[in-house]
């Protein structure tokens, strides 16, 4: 078999699976992954850190994490308010120290790269680890745009900054997949449009897999892009 039949028997899957999607009413087939940083790429600080008395969050009773989960909070100003009741606690030393990309998350770029668009969402990156942020983990490489909210001026959850990241991914909302570990994050996506999958951070190879069904993908047939730019 030459590129070009492989190309067109990889493209035809493409289209069979596209066409069963819409079938079942499911909606546009999706091309593109937007992921957030942290909590999904990278681990939660509540995930590596164990110190005595260190926040829940996510994982125990924790109001002022609530706020963040609903959208009232900015992870920022959570982490600002967690270093002046303990002022013990580094949290930049932990963020730039203790976060890597998750493991499961590598396996998800090792399947959909090439594949799909994968795209990254930050809120403010630059806040925790400088301008260059983007050249502290290697595997940053494999995204195909970089997106950092904070140069839009506004932040999630806020739906404009949806519409800003669509711009510049160029892509109708319908066919881009949103992936937060924050629900109020989601709803934001969801408000323009946007295909949206929860990250569980108490379950990340759960959440992979649910994103991975979401695409079409089992990651055992031979790579086939489905995102396609259009050429002149």
């Amino acid at each position: 078999m030459t590129v070009i039949d492989d190309w067109r028997a990889g493209r035809n899957r493409v289209i069979r699976r596209a066409a069963a999607v819409r079938s079942r009413g499911e909606g546009p087939q999706l091309t593109t992954v937007v992921l957030d940083l942290g909590g999904v790429v990278v681990p939660t600080l509540f995930e590596v850190v164990d110190e005595p008395g260190f926040p829940a969050g996510p994982f125990g009773d924790d109001p002022l994490y609530a706020g963040v989960e609903q959208g009232r909070l900015q992870e920022r100003d959570y982490w600002a308010a967690v270093a002046r009741c303990r002022p013990d606690l580094d949290i930049g030393r932990y963020m730039r120290t203790r976060l890597g990309v998750r493991a499961e998350i590598r396996t998800l770029l090792a399947r959909i790269g090439g594949r799909v668009r994968v795209v990254a969402l930050t809120n403010d990156m630059a806040h925790w680890f400088g301008a260059d942020w983007a050249t502290s983990l290697a595997e940053l490489d494999r995204f195909d745009l970089l997106l950092e909210a904070a140069t839009s001026g506004v932040l999630k959850p806020d739906p404009a900054v949806f519409r800003w990241a669509l711009q510049l991914v160029g892509e109708p909302a319908d066919r881009c997949l949103f992936v937060d570990d924050l629900p109020s994050n989601l709803r934001g996506a969801q408000a323009v449009g946007m295909a949206v999958e929860h990250f569980r951070v108490d379950d990340p190879a759960g959440s992979v897999r649910r994103v991975l069904d979401r695409l079409g993908i089992d990651g055992s047939e031979p790579h086939s892009r489905v995102y396609h730019p259009e050429r002149p």
